[in-house]
């Protein structure tokens, strides 16, 4: 065997082929592509301590542009690839790198042309057409130099992937922020908010998830309550945080109270965010904490993003919640005239409901109908109180005014730019309306009245027949449902009817649920 000082180029004897590919992790791969059998043992020889970040080098061979193809294809997490410029023919490896860019579409890859015959390719030419690294003539690569090389081009490498593993980091957060955000609960929310945890740090979803142990919070104005967990936490919701929180978690919790932002400890990951009116969200887990500095920021940046949302979604649904409430009042308000409670016009609403699913709505529409339907009679505020409650029979005259309710309550609710509200002022305006034409104010017939306004027409004749009003005593059930029967396609759409006697024993459940309670006159 030959030995040369280091500053030279080793040609050293035939090795054993060291082509076969390694298991082990946290090695660079590096490719050398070369007709040459001794090319690829000089290389492996020189290179074969070789280390950078703690990580050697694990040698892959081909020994012609086809070879390489294959080889490429098959590990597209070659770091490094030594070239050959020329093969089976003069531009084997010209090919080649196009193959790679172009085909492959791998631009990770940092590629060095090697030559013996710089005339078949001359440098200039390759390095302004082709999409490589570096060039060099194989006699000017020395020991030293192929070190300098390689420490370079792995650099480049490295930082290259770092970079990749930050865009698909980003586009990981941004897709788990979509999938989260989409959602109008609370508590579906936050579920979501711990699944995408798992999936950001590459984990398998449905082995982990129920096994760390996670919570989302929020403060309320008694307390910090757990909105979603898992693990020790997964029965937790709606409880106070305090109650179950484990002294250790707790520590975590009081130093950093005011804390603003993210904090990896340990096993422990903890974001929090004081929302608009300084009420803490938080965002605590453990087992999975972040492996690097790439998961920690991934995390940092999803989970304060999840945890604005999470405010805003709880802004929204507070605001939702008061809308509701409103609604319910004015219908109480309307109720309270008539000297009844509130509570007609919730069984209105949750028949209404009720029906709707049981027709084909979707879970939305039933919603909307069930905020909407307690505002069915909202037109009678305008109705004087002689003739609202009038105990007797309603002349012709005074008929003509109640039936003015319809249209009165429609003008009130149907310029709003509100859904419930529009749909509120749409079920006014039709749920006096027949399925045969001969109903108010508009004479409307069959499927011309809105879904909405036949359901909340069965809901509210139904539960008034069966309830006390001022102007009579309720009537027996079978009453009402030989009534109903009677009606069938001329008051109401007949396949509602049938669903009504479908369900009879959950629309009777609900009026059970909600029963009246009269208001005593003052001094009786």
């Amino acid at each position: 065997m030959t030995t040369i000082d280091d500053g030279d180029f080793i040609f050293a004897d035939e090795e054993d082929e060291i082509s076969v590919i390694s298991t082990e992790k946290g090695t660079w791969k590096v490719a050398i592509v070369d007709d040459e059998e001794q090319i690829h043992s000089i290389t492996k020889m020189v290179l074969g301590d070789f280390t950078f970040n703690d990580r050697k080098i694990e040698f892959l061979s081909a020994y012609s542009g086809e070879e390489a193809r294959a080889l490429l294809k098959k590990h597209p997490d070659i770091a490094v690839l030594l070239l050959d410029v020329v093969m089976e023919h003069d531009h084997s490896g010209l090919e080649l790198v196009e193959y790679i860019r172009e085909t492959l579409k791998n631009h990770n890859i940092r590629i060095v042309l090697r030559t013996g015959q710089p005339g078949q390719a001359p440098e200039r030419e390759v390095i302004s057409k082709y999409d490589i690294n570096d060039y060099k003539e194989k006699t000017e690569l020395t020991a030293r130099k192929l070190y300098t090389l390689m420490y370079s081009c792995l650099r480049s490498y490295r930082d290259i992937i770092a970079l990749e593993r930050n865009r698909k980091g980003l586009e990981r957060v941004i897709k788990a922020s979509q999938q989260i955000f989409s959602e109008e609960s609370l508590e579906v929310f936050a579920e979501g908010v711990i699944k995408q945890i798992t999936s950001l740090l590459h984990m398998d979803e449905d082995a982990f998830f129920g096994q760390i142990d996670s919570i989302v919070s929020h403060e309320y104005k008694n307390g910090i309550k757990i909105v979603a967990g898992t693990g020790i936490f997964r029965d937790c919701a709606g409880e106070f945080l305090e109650q179950h929180l484990p002294q250790d978690w707790e520590d975590v919790l009081n130093e950093n109270e005011h804390t603003i932002g993210s904090i990896a400890a340990d096993n422990y990951f903890m974001a929090q965010l004081h929302g608009k009116h300084n009420q803490r969200n938080i965002l605590m887990l453990s087992g999975i904490g972040p492996k690097d500095d790439l998961d920690l920021r991934m995390l940092e940046i999803f989970c304060q993003n999840a945890l604005i949302a999470f405010d805003n979604l709880q802004l929204k649904n507070e605001i939702e919640e008061t809308q509701r409430e409103l609604v319910y009042r004015l219908g109480e308000a309307v109720e309270t005239r008539s000297k009844e409670t509130g509570n007609h016009v919730k069984r209105v609403a949750e028949i209404s409901r009720l029906l709707a699913l049981k027709t084909g709505l979707t879970e939305h529409e039933a919603e909307m109908l069930k905020l909407a339907s307690p505002m069915h009679d909202v037109g009678k505020i305008g109705i004087p109180d002689a003739i609202l409650n009038k105990p007797g029979k309603l002349d012709a005259d005074e008929w003509i005014i109640m039936q003015s309710h319809a249209e009165l309550g429609y003008e009130m609710l149907a310029s709003s730019e509100r859904e419930i509200l529009q749909l509120g002022g749409r079920i006014s305006l039709e749920h006096h309306e027949k399925w045969d034409g001969s109903g108010y104010p508009r004479g409307k017939k069959g499927g011309d009245i809105s879904i909405q306004g036949r359901i909340t027409a069965i809901a509210d004749v139904y539960d008034a027949l069966a309830s006390d009003r001022c102007y009579k005593k309720a009537w027996p059930l079978d009453k009402v449902q030989s009534f109903f029967k009677d009606q069938s396609g001329i008051h109401f759409d007949p396949d509602l009817v049938r669903l009504l006697f479908d369900h009879l024993d959950e629309v009777n459940a609900i009026r059970d649920r909600y029963r009246d309670i009269y208001v005593e006159e003052e001094g009786q």
